[in-house]
């Protein structure tokens, strides 16, 4: 199915540009969230005539991301953890952990910006990242740091006799 974009979508298109997708994701994604429009005559007239109000949408959208980059400057996730042996964590860190935790924070994010490279936090490491989609040409990469409460392994074996 083609579709007219109205919106600039990462791995897809830009603004204004006729793009092939599947009938499904056309209707039940792009139609809906009025990201893109059937391809017909009249259509292609509406988004030509649009098309510099669009650009400057997306513009300001981008600005605004560019700015709301700056409050993660300095920012690090920080989660209090318990682990028992070989470094590994009781449970893990999902994906709606770090997105309660930021929101807690004050960040305004969605769900569906937040990228976690490495999967589920379940062991105790330094290189813990998460980044966050603030605009499709703006990321922001935040540190994840993992502070630890108690051990699993509290109580010393001391029967060797």
């Amino acid at each position: 199915m083609n579709v007219l974009l109205l919106k600039k979508i990462k791995k897809l298109g830009d603004i204004g540009q006729e793009v092939s997708v599947k009938a499904g994701y056309a209707r039940n994604f792009l139609f809906p969230m009025k990201f893109a429009l059937p391809m017909t005559k009249e259509n292609i007239a509406i988004v030509e005539q649009k098309k510099q109000e669009l650009l400057k949408i997306e513009k300001e959208l981008k600005d605004q991301a560019i700015e709301n980059q700056k409050q993660y400057e300095n920012y690090e996730l920080v989660f209090d953890v318990n682990i028992h042996e070989e470094n590994k964590l009781f449970g893990s860190i999902s994906l709606q952990n770090i997105l309660d935790k930021l929101l807690a924070d004050g960040m305004q994010v969605q769900k569906r910006d937040i990228n976690m490279p490495f999967g589920p936090i379940k062991e105790l490491s330094d290189n813990n990242i998460v980044t966050v989609s603030l605009h499709p040409e703006v990321k922001v990469t935040i540190p994840i740091k993992l502070n630890v409460v108690k051990t699993g392994n509290t109580e010393e074996s001391s029967s060797k006799d």
